[in-house]
């Protein structure tokens, strides 16, 4: 019975830590080539010192372009797990119901983000498709959103 127990425990505890279907909060900025370059954003992430996610510290090179439609993302080290977090995919979306779609977009984990500010760094393309038709260029003046996320 005891052994039972133990087992019941274990088997609850990781099922809590493991959840695939959680909803967890963060947030999440966009780089882009010209404002990394330029500085023009308030906060530039260091990004491996790439200069684009298709020269992330996963090593795709130019393969990343052709992951999930170019929807590349850097994430926190508790996302990137020392390179076996690269490749992984969330649904991402921002909690900003006048901006941005209930869907949210797809991103595939190419980089890490050293900066922890936020949870997130999106390509441009990623973070735009967050946005509600139209909204695009208003989301990208905002910088920075909170999300929430899924894997």
């Amino acid at each position: 019975m005891a052994l039972f127990i133990c087992f019941l425990s274990l088997l609850l505890f990781s099922s809590a830590t493991a959840c695939d279907r959680c909803l967890y909060q963060s947030k999440a900025a966009y780089f882009s080539k010209a404002n990394a370059l330029s500085c023009k954003l308030p906060i530039v992430f260091s990004l491996s010192l790439s200069l684009s996610f298709s020269a992330g510290a996963c090593g795709y090179g130019s393969l990343a372009l052709g992951l999930s439609g170019g929807h590349l993302a850097a994430g926190v080290s508790s996302l990137y797990k020392d390179g076996a977090g690269c490749g992984a995919c969330f649904q991402i979306r921002c909690n900003n119901s006048t901006l941005c779609s209930s869907k949210g977009t797809n991103v595939t984990i190419t980089d890490i983000n050293h900066n922890n500010q936020t949870g997130f760094v999106l390509s441009t393309r990623a973070f735009m498709a967050m946005a509600n038709h139209g909204m695009g260029q208003h989301i990208l003046k905002l910088g920075t959103v909170e999300v929430e996320y899924k894997r």
